[in-house]
């Protein structure tokens, strides 16, 4: 187990202290490499290898840049905020190769991203726009501007001419791809596309990955959406779901702020104005995410230490370090960290899980029996061997 004595004199240039740190995160940064690479070459093959060892390395260097930018005075506040760190640092990596094939750098592509919504959607125009509006400084050349608009619209254009056997088939991708209602129904979001794009990127620097498979996909692919500066009420339900807010009041405040941003964006009217039904069931969902949180609480205090410590580092409960569950877990991290073997740490989160849900589905039930039930059935699904006890 890393001691705060070792970062300490890490900090101060000791090597073998900062080989051991680098040894002690190399865990996480191999996972969260892994991850990395895959959002570039999701097909695998040697592509996802390069990727993955490139990405690695990036991570084991903000390591050690962290340290001397890490002011806490213990050993979880450290993993945490090196976790972080890692996290971030890959993000941009991957968001700065894809921004790279074009040619942009991320600055160009900000800039270009508020210009989008001045001009209504437009990419040719925002690439004019972008040239003249922003102040001195922040102005782009003829250039950036175009490398700008090429990774905003990716490898291929949708006004890109093509062409088919068929004569219907002919002209641009937009042309095909465009249709005209009889009775067109004119939606206008409540925000516009740079204020998604900000919100996203808040997300995805303070919002911890989801550990389960599944849940991680939909969650990446909701953010990555709204990186573009699109989000639909599908999306909304998945990062309603996945997001868990932070314990730091000021982090709390961002993500809570990027999240009424996205529902902003998919709650629209004809009319112009938000109805109060809709006002209501945001306020209905907040009171429940706040009575479930309460809840879940409850329930870990009323059990043994051991499991309680594990689900809330699998979890990142209340704050604790979020070492992740299931395909994402960084079983060597959690192990370490907590000061058990990997063996103890599985036993302890399987028994943990079983004994949260009898004691959560025994609360439910008090004043929602059908929801109970509904939970109990998941629960003898997911936590048994096929619901066999």
């Amino acid at each position: 187990m890393l001691s705060f004595d070792t970062i300490t004199a890490a900090q101060n240039n000791d090597l073998a202290a900062v080989a051991e740190v680098i040894e002690a995160t190399e865990s996480r940064v191999t996972i969260l490499a892994d991850k990395a690479a895959r959002r570039m070459a999701p097909h695998g093959g040697a592509r996802l290898a390069n990727y993955r060892d490139e990405f690695a390395q990036v991570g084991r260097v903000a390591v050690w840049e962290a340290l001397s930018r890490f002011t806490d005075d213990n050993t979880e506040a450290f993993f945490r905020y090196i976790y972080t760190t890692i996290e971030t640092t890959l993000k941009d990596a991957v968001r700065s190769e894809r921004n790279g094939a074009a040619g942009a750098d991320e600055n160009a592509v900000k800039v270009f991203a508020s210009m989008m919504e001045a001009a209504d959607g437009n990419p040719f125009e925002a690439e004019k726009l972008s040239q003249t509006i922003p102040p001195k400084g922040k102005r782009l050349s003829a250039e950036r501007a175009n490398a700008a608009r090429l990774a905003w619209q990716g490898a291929v254009s949708i006004d890109k001419v093509t062409s088919a056997e068929t004569a219907d088939a002919n002209g641009s991708l937009a042309d095909i791809l465009s249709v005209t209602d009889e009775e067109p129904n004119i939606v206008r979001p409540k925000v516009g596309m740079g204020a998604v794009i900000v919100a996203a990127d808040v997300l995805s620097r303070y919002v911890p990955t989801p550990a389960d498979a599944d849940t991680r996909e939909a969650f990446l692919d909701a953010l990555e959406l709204a990186s573009t500066g699109g989000t639909t009420p599908a999306d909304m339900e998945v990062l309603e779901d996945a997001v868990k807010v932070p314990s730091d009041p000021q982090t709390r405040r961002y993500v809570l702020d990027a999240m009424a941003v996205l529902r902003s964006a998919v709650s629209t009217a004809t009319e112009g104005a938000l109805t109060d039904d809709l006002k209501t069931a945001t306020d209905d969902r907040m009171a429940d995410a706040r009575e479930k949180h309460a809840r879940v609480n409850d329930c870990l205090e009323s059990m043994g230490a051991a499991q309680r410590d594990v689900l809330r580092h699998s979890f990142g409960i209340n704050g604790a370090l979020d070492f992740g569950w299931g395909d994402g877990c960084d079983m060597e991290g959690i192990a370490a960290f907590l000061g058990m073997t990997q063996m103890n740490v599985k036993a302890h989160r399987a028994k943990g899980r079983k004994a949260f849900a009898k004691r959560y589905i025994a609360v439910v039930a008090l004043d929602k029996p059908a929801l109970a039930a509904a939970l109990e059935g998941a629960a003898a699904s997911n936590l048994t061997n096929g619901g066999r006890k």
